[in-house]
């Protein structure tokens, strides 16, 4: 059943199994597969079934000056979340990834890699991708070196609020509550035991939930935001007791490397190319994890209220040949250019953070700031890659590189943009001294509050955060269905 929150007066009778706030990828899947061995689920829906702005608006914070970012802009608060406008691109994490390893001062996945992708058949399935050989090379890639490898991925269509509204409304185990916001988690007198959910609309009315168990479900940003605006009961808020949530925030790095120039008798017809990094590099240059995409500009592009005129500009520098001369009015790119992204792994790193600010939002909860860090391994670890790709397309005969001076100049400060893939601020670890939740993504120090998604990667490897997360989601459904 689907509930309007704003315009239904639910009378709570303590008659659900799990209460879950947010439905987007995870939060569905959970309430699917929950509902799927009998047990009764409330979901809660932040936003209607439709984008709002009013629903928008609660996601705006502010961001310090170290490196932009758009709170606001990355996501999406309405059903299906963030999948509602997700490329769709999808791979799992690699058996190196779940390596023991320290990374500035913490360590690495507390769970291994065979038990991950034991998850890996259910993940692909919810996303509809084929069984079997699901990962192909992407098309026309090619490269001999012990550091890089052709890149593999498959690509899902599927908008969650799209593929499942359906089988939510029709399905009598789940009450999926649209306009349903999750403004307080309230505690017995134990402080380890959640008593109930506190949910509001925007009319300002209040009801309280009741289950056995809880989960938050709500991304990487609004799950450390609930937990430290939850401190009525415990100051530094629930599940913070050693100052971890909202720590070790992480993005893939989308960096410009440079350009480059291709040799047509190796790349054919091909316009793009895409590598990933082995372990071996990864572990010989102390490295991350990185997707490294060669792509000549086929079309020139501009946005916001000077369009036309930056594209004008555009065109015209390229004819007359002196765009790399005005790059320093504004950066554009000529067609048949060569341009290098990345989408590169950011190693976990406490000072990478969300605080609370003073600011509210219209729930009466105080907003976050996002103080995005890198940390010296990325730095490295972005220089090291960056120079040794260049080294292996020319030596593989591919072209020739001409890499960004803020590579090649350690005096300069490395340009990145995200790529919209919070992960990482309730972190999965052994002990509560490394991270917020256990590796059954409990919330330690409770007894019942669970978490899911991408929050809880110890690491975010160089892959989508939606398959992994898909994983870990099925994962923790296991382990609630077996305890209860």
């Amino acid at each position: 059943m689907i509930i309007d929150f704003n315009n239904d007066s639910h009378k709570n009778t303590n008659e659900y199994d799990y209460c879950i706030s947010g439905a987007g990828a995870a939060g569905i899947a959970l309430a699917l597969r929950l509902a799927e061995s009998g047990k009764r689920v409330a979901l809660f829906e932040g936003g209607d079934r439709e984008y709002s702005q009013v629903s928008q608006d609660i996601y705006k914070g502010k961001v310090t000056e170290q490196n932009p970012y758009w709170l606001d802009l990355y996501r999406l608060r309405f059903l299906g979340g963030t999948t509602n406008h997700w490329a769709g691109r999808c791979r799992p994490f690699v058996e190196y990834d779940f390596e023991e390893k320290q990374i500035n001062d913490l360590p690495g996945w507390p769970i291994s890699f065979e038990e991950m992708n034991r998850f890996l058949p259910q993940a692909k399935s919810i996303l509809e991708l084929e069984e079997i050989d699901t990962f192909k090379i992407v098309e026309n890639t090619h490269i001999e070196s012990e550091y890089f490898e052709p890149d593999v991925s498959a690509s899902s269509s599927i908008r969650f609020r799209d593929r499942f509204s359906e089988e939510l409304e029709r399905h009598s185990n789940v009450d999926l509550y649209l306009n349903a916001n999750l403004v307080d988690i309230q505690l017995e007198e134990d402080l380890s035991t959640i008593k109930h959910f506190v949910i509001q609309n925007y009319n300002q009315k209040k009801q309280s939930f009741t289950a056995p168990h809880y989960i938050i479900a709500m991304g990487a940003i609004e799950n450390a935001r609930i937990l430290l605006n939850c401190d009525s009961q415990i100051s530094s808020g629930i599940g913070n007791q050693t100052n971890m949530v909202g720590k070790c925030f992480m993005e893939h790095l989308n960096i410009r490397l440079g350009e480059f120039v291709s040799n047509k008798a190796s790349w054919g017809e091909s316009q793009s190319m895409q590598f990933m990094t082995t372990p071996k590099l990864a572990k010989e240059m102390n490295t991350g994890l990185s997707n490294i995409t060669f792509g000549t500009v086929r079309q020139i592009k501009a946005y916001g209220r000077t369009a036309e005129i930056k594209a004008l500009f555009n065109k015209l520098s390229c004819q007359l040949g002196v765009s790399e001369h005005l790059q320093f009015l504004y950066e554009h790119d000529c067609i048949g250019e060569g341009v290098i992204s990345t989408l590169c792994e950011q190693f976990p790193f406490k000072d990478s953070k969300l605080a609370l600010i003073d600011e509210k939002d219209s729930f009466g909860l105080r907003r976050v700031e996002l103080d995005w860090h890198l940390s010296q391994n990325d730095i490295d670890s972005i220089r090291n890659m960056s120079i040794a790709i260049a080294e292996e397309f020319a030596e593989n005969n591919l072209g020739r590189v001409k890499l960004s001076s803020f590579i090649t100049d350690s005096s300069q400060k490395i340009e990145i943009s995200g790529h919209a893939h919070q992960m990482g601020t309730t972190r999965m670890s052994a002990s509560e001294e490394f991270g917020v939740v256990d590796v059954n993504c409990k919330v330690h120090q409770t007894n019942n509050l669970y978490i899911a998604g991408s929050s809880v990667f110890s690491t975010g490897g160089a892959v989508n955060p939606t398959m992994p997360l898909l994983q870990l989601t099925y994962r923790l459904a296991e382990h609630l269905t077996s305890i209860s």
